[in-house]
Formats: C-alpha cells, sequence, structure tokens
C-alpha cells in the first residue's frame, strides 16, 4: 500500500464525518477551506496558496488553503468550499474529486482579525487537476509533500511587531516561505490524524 493509499484510509476513520455543513448566519462569518491531497507517485501531497496582496485583507500574501467566506448562493459550506476553490485556482472538485471529511472549525486567536469560522474539509484532488491560480485572489499555487510537513514539523517562526510589541509563531517551512497562523493549526490537526 502507497503511503497515499495508507494516509486516505486512516483519514476516512479518523476524520470527523461531514455531518453538518449547514451555514449558520447567527455567528461569527462562516467559511470553508479544502485541505486537498494528490497522489504523486504513491506520495501524498497537499495544496498551498499564496494569497495575493489586498489592503484590506487581513490574511493577504500569506500562504493559506483554498477557499473562503460563504456568498450568499451558496446551500452549505461544502458548496462554498468547491466554488472558492474552482475560482482561485481552477480545480472543480465536483469533477472527480472526492471528499473524506472535516477537521476541527478554528477560529482567529486575537480580537484584531475578523470574528469568523472557518470549516477544513478534506479531499482528493480530481486525478486530471491542473492548477489555474486566478491572479486577482492567488499570486501562487504548489504541491508540498505530505512527508516534508512531517519531517520538518513546525521548525519554522513568524515573528511580527504588532501595536510595538513582538510576537511570534510557530511555522511549518517551505521553499515558498513559512505556513502559519489559522492554516498552520489546520495542518497541525491533520497531521495528528496520520501516522
Amino acid at each position: 500500500m502507497s503511503q497515499f493509499e495508507l494516509i486516505c484510509q486512516q483519514l476516512k476513520v479518523r476524520l470527523q464525518a461531514k455531518e453538518d455543513l449547514r451555514i449558520d448566519p447567527s455567528g461569527p462569518e462562516p467559511a470553508a477551506v479544502v485541505l486537498m491531497l494528490r497522489d504523486r507517485g504513491g506520495e501524498a501531497e497537499v495544496l498551498i496558496i499564496k494569497r495575493a496582496e489586498h489592503p484590506h485583507d487581513p490574511w493577504s500574501g500569506h500562504l493559506a488553503l483554498p477557499g473562503g467566506r460563504v456568498e450568499p448562493g451558496d446551500s452549505d459550506l461544502r458548496e462554498t468550499a468547491v466554488r472558492e476553490t474552482r475560482e482561485e485556482v481552477g480545480i472543480d472538485l465536483d469533477a472527480g474529486g472526492q471528499f473524506l471529511g472535516q477537521l476541527e472549525a478554528v477560529t482567529p486567536a486575537t480580537p484584531r482579525l475578523p470574528p469568523i469560522v472557518i470549516t477544513p474539509l478534506v479531499a482528493i484532488a480530481p486525478l486530471d487537476a491542473v492548477l489555474r491560480p486566478n491572479a486577482e485572489e492567488v499570486v501562487d499555487a504548489f504541491w508540498l509533500p505530505v512527508t516534508t510537513l512531517k519531517q520538518q514539523g513546525r521548525s519554522d517562526v513568524v515573528q511580527l511587531v504588532i501595536q510595538g510589541q513582538a510576537r511570534q509563531w510557530p511555522a511549518y517551512p517551505s521553499a515558498r516561505g513559512a505556513i502559519w497562523g489559522l492554516t498552520e493549526r489546520i495542518l497541525t490537526q491533520f497531521l495528528a490524524l496520520i501516522d
């Protein structure tokens, strides 16, 4: 059994079922992201994007997972994830992709960021998936081996000065920069589920 097959088998057993993906308009703003996996010669890889720079986006320029906020026409969070992934990287998960389940929702850990609840869905990319980043939203997209994430762990640190106070966060290193914040927290959840 390949590493990719083993990971998919473990995830099918260990992930939360996609039971309640209803949009709750009463709480913080809902959003969904996709932790998308692909099989690369038996090895599992995860899709990472680099968000475009926008002055009003608190996550401007960050490495992230494809996804975003719910829009009025979305019937549930799965639809949000599919729509956002198609818009951002040109991959249609409804055309040959497979959803395996979901991770625990995450929210920003600081009040400086907008109140938002992000539901991470785990999916397998369609076999013929071709990355076509939408330059208005995504300036780069790349596949990162899960083995690299596991071996290097959160060995990087992001340091920022916020309101005159130096702060730092753990991060996963990549050739394209540090993966930190909400995406680091989602990846850490994911990696804890696989052996």
